[in-house]
């Protein structure tokens, strides 16, 4: 019985842990929901609702390249939402970057409540949709910045990319624990899920990490770690020396647009398309959302 009952226990910190520690949603924007207030053109950007598995909906921002040189879903960090990184996706659009930008669920405006098993949901949701509007003659990039690289590891398991980039993203959930809270024991309570690391081992596309050197959030030993697992034959590290967990962009830019330029330039576009052929119980799960959020439309 208090065999169960530590077992019990474990399961309930580890769900207080990863709720309290591991996302941070904001539905307000940083300044508006305005493209054009972080730099980003009209005429570049398409709004977008995508639908997952499970019936919720995800909004998000298609933006396009003016000379496109690949296409790219981006996965952005734990805090706030899709415009916590916008002010930064003029660089990849400078690149040559058509990117898929989107929020998971319960941030911004996209419905219901971020879970571990939910925002991976969601992130294969917008890659299928990332498939469905992406030219196709250019290469598939998957772009994870932070806890969305170790989303973005997980997924390119299953979903077929060109290429992977990981920006200041932490080896594992218990490993950037013990980072945060090195006087409390909190990696105990973290699980399995996201272990980078360990996606990374059977990797077979081309791998590029992009971290800093004094990065306070998920130090650059991460990085390393992540290198040397990977399974991929082709693999490379960028260090910005002196970048923090934020900034790498606004710190070396310049050097940072040259290396993710050249690695999509050298990426070949896949013949492969993912196939998906959605379960019977996800088909009902998405109509009884539908019933359910057409009913509370029409009590409001």
């Amino acid at each position: 019985m208090w065999g169960a009952g530590a077992v019990v226990a474990l399961e309930v910190a580890r769900r207080i842990f990863r709720i309290t520690q591991l996302f941070r949603p904001n539905r307000d924007p940083l300044a508006s929901w305005n493209p054009e207030d972080y730099g980003i053109s009209r005429a570049q950007t398409e709004e977008v609702w995508i639908e997952t598995e499970d019936g919720e909906l995800l909004y998000g921002w298609y933006l396009r390249a003016p000379k496109p040189i690949a296409s790219t879903l981006y996965c952005h960090g734990n805090t706030g939402n899709l415009t916590n990184p916008a002010h930064l996706m003029p660089h990849l659009l400078e690149c040559g970057f058509n990117v898929l930008l989107f929020d998971y669920r319960g941030y911004g405006k996209s419905t219901g409540r971020a879970t571990v098993s939910g925002v991976t949901a969601d992130t294969f949701a917008a890659a299928r949709y990332h498939d469905a509007i992406r030219p196709k003659h250019l290469p598939s990039l998957l772009f994870g910045f932070s806890l969305g690289g170790a989303i973005a590891a997980q997924v390119v398991r299953a979903h077929p990319f060109d290429g992977l980039i990981l920006q200041s993203t932490f080896s594992s959930l218990s490993a950037v624990a013990r980072v945060a809270f090195p006087r409390v024991p909190l990696h105990l309570f973290s699980g399995r899920a996201f272990d980078t690391t360990r996606a990374l081992r059977d990797l077979q596309i081309p791998l590029l990490i992009l971290h800093g050197t004094e990065d306070e959030a998920c130090p650059c030993w991460m990085a390393d770690a992540m290198h040397e697992a990977c399974g991929s034959p082709r693999k490379e590290i960028y260090r910005v020396e002196g970048g923090l967990h934020k900034d790498l962009w606004e710190r070396d830019g310049a050097a940072m647009a040259t290396v993710v330029t050249r690695f999509a330039n050298e990426l070949e576009p896949r013949t492969r398309q993912a196939v998906y052929a959605p379960r019977l119980l996800d088909s009902v799960f998405r109509v009884v959302r539908r019933l359910l959020r057409s009913r509370a439309k029409a009590t409001t």
